[in-house]
């Protein structure tokens, strides 16, 4: 493991996220790391055998439907031209496209874990030629902030820190939600950096990538509450929370310039402060930690410029911790410091219960009542 690098001002060596790669030192790297099985150089005969068997059933199922669409074209063809598809070939045509389609979805798969690979180990070749502190993956992150308290299976990877003016880490994640019937996988990429104080629970939601029909694409559903508006067009890029009683607090810390900092870097990306970490968070496939040098561009610039803005906020104090109690009795002589940390009301934002769970009981509720309408009427 390398020594983090000083600064982000300098510029990166984008040459290793570009450079071609041995695949045998991929492949030794993913093996190394638990990105894939180890053992053997390929796949062994009783696997490719297995995935021709599987395959076939495979391709069986999805020529049923593909068979009842070869028979329409079959009977179009014939009232057009008086030619149709000759009965001995509807089926083998179906097998055909149906085997087709499951090669084409094979392929795909094989090939994008491959390039998954790649971009993992150019990764980390590029935090070793730019002296950046590199490590593979965390299972279980303990980590501040909502998207860690989900699911399980959790695992970041792709970690890149750096440690001055302040610690920074820049890495993929993903947990998995299951239930009964479903295994849902959810991926986010995250750059948080650790801060010389405690502060407020806030989070800036923004409104770029939420759903109009579900809302805010957040794991947790933030009571509406404790939502404050700011001035200029800050709220048409970011919803924020806050905990009631620290609208004050907020306004502090969300002065102008930072606001229009936050809508040049990170509209587009959630961002939460909880404790002493601040967080930006991009959902799905918008990978921070990447193969791609315009994003560590990107990167760089927006850890540059939220340094330069977060030594007013390491100068916050919350004056809640310093309110005398009425029942102890005040010595005389020099007041002491401020307290450091956030009273208990302002570490964690409340939380409401998401619209989605009261679909079913909406459902049941609609088939309950239209029962009883239908048998009336018949």
């Amino acid at each position: 493991m390398s020594e983090s690098r000083p600064t982000t001002n300098a510029r990166f060596d984008p040459a290793p996220l570009l450079d071609p790669v041995d695949h045998s030192a991929v492949r030794e790297y993913e093996v190394r790391n638990g990105f894939r099985p180890g053992g053997g150089g390929g796949v062994p005969w009783y696997g490719v055998l297995l995935g021709l068997v599987l395959g076939g059933f495979a391709a069986l199922i999805v020529a049923l439907p593909l068979l009842f669409v070869v028979m329409l074209v079959d009977g179009v063809l014939e009232a057009s031209t008086g030619v149709g598809i000759p009965g001995d070939v509807v089926f083998p045509l179906a097998f055909a496209g149906a085997a087709t389609i499951i090669a084409s979805f094979a392929w795909y798969a094989v090939k994008s874990s491959r390039l998954e690979g790649e971009a993992r180990f150019r990764v980390s070749r590029f935090a070793a030629a730019n002296g950046l502190e590199f490590v593979p993956r965390i299972a279980e992150p303990a980590a501040p902030g909502m998207i860690f308290e989900h699911g399980s299976d959790r695992v970041a990877s792709e970690i890149v820190r750096l440690s001055q003016p302040r610690a920074v880490e820049i890495a993929n994640y993903r947990y998995v939600k299951q239930t009964t019937k479903t295994h849902e996988t959810f991926r986010w990429s995250y750059l948080a950096f650790t801060l010389d104080r405690t502060l407020p629970h806030i989070v800036l939601d923004a409104r770029s990538n939420d759903s109009k029909l579900l809302g805010s694409n957040l794991p947790n559903a933030l009571a509406t509450a404790q939502q404050l508006s700011l001035e200029g067009d800050f709220d048409r890029h970011f919803t924020l929370h806050c905990p009631e009683g620290y609208e004050a607090d907020a306004l502090y810390l969300f002065t102008p310039d930072i606001m229009a900092r936050f809508i040049d870097a990170g509209a587009g990306f959630d961002v939460e402060i909880v404790d002493d970490r601040l967080s930006l968070y991009s959902s799905g496939s918008r990978a921070f930690s990447s193969a791609d040098p315009a994003m560590w561009e990107w990167v760089f610039s927006t850890v540059d410029a939220l340094n330069a803005k977060l030594e007013r906020w390491e100068r916050w104090r919350d004056e809640r911790l310093a309110e005398p109690s009425s029942a102890v009795a005040q010595p005389l002589g020099p007041l002491p410091a401020m307290p450091r940390g956030v009273a208990p009301q302002g570490r964690r934002l409340k939380q409401r219960i998401p619209l989605l769970a009261f679909l079913p009981v909406v459902v049941m509720a609609g088939i309950w009542f239209c029962i009883p309408l239908l048998d009336s009427l018949g």
